[in-house]
């Protein structure tokens, strides 16, 4: 693997999509009920705020929760910056499972070690119920199932999409697409899942089962053309907008053919770079100094209730608590993380492992 050991954060959108920028600027001023410097500090940054993923749910979804939504948006992708803390995550991220049934080259499923009875198992579905219900008590707007495992692989999954219908603003999976199955598709689809993320990497049969592999490209990709059909069949179905992602792992893989082949069978083509997980705590050390923004961002709940900062350190050095003992807000602000958070901001990166293995941020 000739991966790109460089700085690697931000999702590269291969096919762009353009909004009048009136429209929603008029909403906001329209509101009474938002903070005004709240509003002012949106209006300021209009275009900043809106950018693809923005594009596609707001053409989607339309007005009715459209303040609402570029409020979190503004959040998301400046309180981060800003190392301001909300006091809940303003992303939870939960995996269904941290199972998986491929093996591909830039992940930490490839890691031997992983494979243990340890790391592996599938999450309880009333403690997935309470993490849900949690989250959508403290008002977080955002959850992805997904993290380190296949989440379609879990025996509930369908019970989970749907458990979590209409309680949030942004409802995220991300699959490999090696289990859609004609009836998952109907439940993904009928539980209102606002982006759904094909992780892919490949055009063509040979590159795709060199990266991703104990994968089958003919099944994956006639698994996506048949959701694409199913989605086009109802009204309601296309408020779910569909994602190829791809990770760029060398200079062979072509970001142009890759977004030919897929943008007429999914709303959005992406492409990243490697992330150096595939055996992070034998990396070299980095010389990122910069505070990761995940921190003031995201949380990650684990299959067994671990809660962990990301999933870069899939091991869990990092844990911050445990959600089968302690309230999500509770672990959010309280000491481990708040520890952690400090010592970015006092420089001390290089001490935090795995952080200082890590080419995010």
């Amino acid at each position: 693997m000739t991966g790109k050991m460089k700085h690697s954060h931000s999702v590269d959108f291969l096919n762009q999509d353009h909004i009048e920028l009136d429209f929603i600027v008029d909403e906001l001023l329209n509101d009474r009920n938002l903070d005004a410097d709240l509003r002012n500090e949106i209006v300021k940054n209009i275009k900043t705020v809106v950018g693809n993923q923005e594009i596609q749910w707001i053409s989607r979804n339309g007005t009715e929760h459209l303040v609402e939504y570029i409020v979190h948006r503004f959040k998301f992708k400046n309180y981060p910056r800003l190392k301001k803390l909300e006091p809940f995550p303003l992303h939870l991220l939960i995996e269904p499972t941290s199972v998986c049934n491929l093996r591909c080259k830039m992940c930490f499923q490839s890691d031997r070690s992983f494979q243990t009875r340890e790391y592996l198992g599938m999450m309880d579905f009333e403690l997935f119920k309470n993490l849900v219900d949690q989250t959508v008590e403290n008002n977080c707007k955002s959850l992805t199932l997904a993290s380190r495992g296949e989440p379609t692989l879990h025996k509930e999954f369908g019970d989970m999409l749907q458990y979590c219908k209409n309680k949030f603003l942004e409802l995220k999976i991300n699959t490999n697409a090696t289990k859609l199955s004609e009836e998952l598709s109907y439940e993904i689809l009928d539980a209102g899942v606002d982006i759904v993320v094909f992780s892919i990497d490949s055009y063509y049969k040979e590159e795709y089962e060199k990266i991703r592999v104990g994968g089958d490209f003919g099944i994956v990709l006639k698994n996506i053309e048949r959701f694409h059909e199913i989605k086009l069949s109802k009204d309601k179905y296309r408020k779910t907008s569909t994602r190829v992602s791809g990770v760029y792992l060398d200079e062979d893989q072509s970001k142009e053919k890759f977004l030919n082949f897929w943008k007429e069978i999914v709303d959005t083509v992406t492409f990243s770079d490697v992330v150096a997980r595939w055996d992070t705590y034998n990396n070299d050390l980095m010389s990122f100094s910069k505070p990761c923004e995940f921190l003031w961002e995201r949380m990650y709940v684990w299959q067994d209730g671990i809660c962990n900062p990301c999933d870069y350190d899939y091991k869990s050095k990092l844990c911050v608590g445990d959600a089968k003992k302690t309230p999500l807000k509770e672990i959010w602000t309280g000491e481990t993380y708040n520890k952690y958070r400090n010592m970015f901001l006092e420089g001390k990166r290089q001490f935090i492992l795995p952080c200082n293995k890590c080419n995010v941020y």
